[in-house]
């Protein structure tokens, strides 16, 4: 008898589901490899999870598919199959396993929990990060540091990561670091990780953070990046993030005019600069960041070059890069391309660039 090949393909689905999973190691946005402890601990959850609800599904469909065959009505057998009722010994059966199952899940999941609050290491590093209408300003109150979009840690350090909000509910989430915790106006949440291990030293490994709650128009391009470093270099990053930027190039030297000129300096902040602005992201060490607009665009030539111009010629909230962003010039306000291009040059060479 030849052998089915619809079972062939059951019996290899478990194998073909693991070869999936291997292929999403390094997408971005996985959560099936973790790098950290508390990820791990949350799969490991997941894990015990699946292997309860497998036991559950087939002693309730074996039983139940038995049953289907066993009592199928027959042509020509009118007999009424004997009725069982009132069985005690079932009964407690399937009052008593449900709780079993549920215990051993209760019992890691509180753990986890638990382990989640518990009070972090004193050499912990505290960063706080603020979501707003769609960025993210990340805080160093122990090195004075704020920069925005880029979240900078030394790798194998305990961070305690403090979640505030300064308009709606935000979500923050690194899915290869472990779960999320929502940002709620006017409360403080707290999400603690020991970094994950550098890849290289010599370099630095990024990892796609995103908001995960619903806050708006461009609720999607909220996205930010946590950038592991090696204890050495970061040390370096947290005195290069407050250099104050310099200017050697005409053009730049015109970027740095149009800056403080076309009311930019009202919004952003440049460390050594008069610019002081608290509404947008602060730019001191822009020109070093990957992306710009939280991860919508590159941060290059043309990436600046998409960004300013829309945020000029369109009108909100119907912008095009950024639907419904603060990021927009009143009736009358003109920025030609040279302009654009003096800005570029100010915003992405005048500030400290290597570390």
């Amino acid at each position: 008898m030849e052998f089915p090949k619809r079972w062939l393909k059951i019996l290899l689905a478990p194998l073909m589901f693991l070869s999936l999973t291997s292929c999403f190691e390094k997408l971005p946005m996985s959560t099936v490899h973790s790098v950290t402890e508390w990820g791990n601990d949350i799969n490991e959850l997941y894990l015990i999870t699946t292997i309860v609800v497998t036991f559950v599904f087939f002693m309730v469909s074996i039983p139940f598919c038995y049953a289907m065959w066993k009592f199928r009505e027959k042509e020509g057998d009118e007999t009424i199959p004997k009725q069982v009722k009132g069985n005690h010994v079932l009964e407690i059966l399937w009052t008593v396993i449900p709780v079993i199952l549920l215990i051993i899940i209760f019992i890691p999941t509180f753990k986890l929990i638990m382990k989640q609050y518990a009070e972090p290491p004193e050499d912990a590093l505290v960063i706080e990060a603020i979501g707003h209408q769609w960025w993210w300003e990340f805080r160093y109150p122990e090195y004075g540091i704020v920069t925005a979009n880029e979240m900078y840690v030394p790798e194998q350090r305990p961070v305690t990561i403090k979640l505030k909000s300064a308009d709606v509910i935000h979500s923050f989430w690194i899915p290869r670091w472990g779960g999320k915790v929502d940002n709620i106006p006017g409360e403080v949440n707290t999400i603690n990780y020991v970094t994950p291990a550098l890849e290289d030293p010599a370099k630095a490994d990024y990892y796609q953070g995103h908001c995960v709650e619903l806050c708006g128009l461009s609720h999607a391009r909220m996205r930010y990046e946590a950038v592991v470093l090696s204890a050495e270099r970061f040390e370096t990053w947290t005195k290069v993030a407050k250099s104050p930027p310099k200017v050697t190039t005409a053009l730049q030297k015109k970027g740095q005019e149009l800056f403080m000129s076309k009311t930019c300096f009202t919004c952003h902040a440049i460390e050594g600069t008069a610019a002081k602005g608290l509404i947008g992201p602060d730019l001191t060490n822009f020109g070093d960041r990957r992306t710009l607009a939280a991860g919508t665009l590159p941060n290059d030539a043309e990436g600046m070059h998409t960004w300013l111009r829309d945020s000029v010629d369109a009108k909100p909230p119907y912008q095009n890069v950024k639907p419904g962003s603060l990021m927009v010039f009143g009736e009358g306000f003109e920025l030609t391309e040279e302009d654009i291009k003096a800005l570029t040059a100010y915003l992405h060479n005048s500030t400290a660039k290597t570390f």
